[in-house]
């Protein structure tokens, strides 16, 4: 028989980029009864449908434990945890109860050691969910969501190497590296569907993608909805790769980015998780999009 429905949800980092998309997402669905999880400082707002529980800013267990009791499943959306602290969290759930489990992945394929080995700042993600395997005897499944680049957050913030007000782009190396993407609200329906039929996403990864596209791809497709030539610039996905790793090993965090952009651009064949794993759109009802319609709707302002 399969599982049925997770109906009581809980939000950690709700009032973030993919928190919104997701709490929209599970409210629109209707049969959820979510709840956003903030720290006492947030002055985060939320819709009058979602209960809100505060807690200090540090989570600490105490607090946590009993805002976690009578829980279904568990968001987690923090991206800045360390594994010690995610772990941490993951122990209080599966003492409260929690049945599934989603923790903060929601990037690259850090099942894949090659890919870890290649961004080396998601180690603490492929910790994280290595670690849920030892709740599962405890009865807390788990499902960690890859989706590669956020598609729409990556072209707004400059993120994927695009200047949409500038209409300026910083092209790695040849630009035809095959990336995957997905869209903030994709990711937000893949949410729904796993905690709609949880039996088929347990204690496994998802793979999801809105389209996979190269930067040349990306950047004829913004020069034809602007109508405008773009001043493009060149760089080298390995010193990107290099330089980020430098300023992160002097505790300087805004190597972050470079370390991210330069490894997904290297075109390495085990960064391709459609390749190397195969998609779960179909198993979660997810369609891909053309990248020149993606592109068109964040340029035009409308909804992807």
């Amino acid at each position: 028989m399969a599982q049925q429905q997770l109906k009581n949800v809980i939000v950690l980092g709700a009032s973030g980029n993919l928190g919104k998309p997701i709490i929209d997402a599970l409210l629109a669905a209707g049969g959820f009864t979510v709840t956003a999880m903030t720290r006492k400082s947030s002055s985060a707002t939320f819709p009058s449908e979602v209960k809100v529980q505060s807690i200090d800013d540090t989570y600490p267990s105490d607090q946590l434990l009993p805002a976690l009791k009578g829980q279904d499943a568990l968001i987690n959306l923090l991206p800045s945890l360390s594994a010690k602290e995610a772990n941490t969290i993951a122990d209080t759930a599966a003492e409260a109860g929690v049945k599934r489990y989603i923790p903060p992945e929601f990037g690259s394929d850090t099942g894949n050691p090659e890919v870890v080995a290649l961004i080396p700042v998601f180690a603490g993600k492929a910790e994280m969910t290595e670690y849920l395997k030892t709740k599962e005897s405890a009865g807390m499944s788990w499902t960690a969501v890859i989706n590669g680049a956020f598609f729409d957050w990556g072209l707004h913030t400059g993120f994927l190497g695009f200047d949409l007000k500038s209409h300026s782009a910083t092209i790695f190396d040849s630009g035809d590296a095959p990336v995957n993407t997905t869209t903030l609200s994709t990711v937000a329906q893949a949410i729904v569907a796993i905690l709609s039929n949880p039996a088929e996403t347990a204690n496994r990864h998802v793979y999801i993608q809105s389209a996979k596209a190269t930067q040349n791809q990306i950047l004829a497709a913004l020069e034809k909805s602007t109508g405008a030539k773009w001043n493009v610039g060149k760089r080298s996905a390995a010193e990107a790769s290099r330089t980020g790793g430098e300023k992160l090993a002097k505790g300087d965090m805004s190597g972050f980015a470079d370390v991210i952009t330069g490894g997904i651009y290297r075109g390495e064949p085990a960064a391709d998780y459609e390749v190397t794993r195969g998609l779960d759109n179909e198993l979660l009802g997810l369609k891909q999009v053309a990248v020149e319609e993606l592109v068109d709707r964040v340029v035009k302002g409308q909804e992807v």
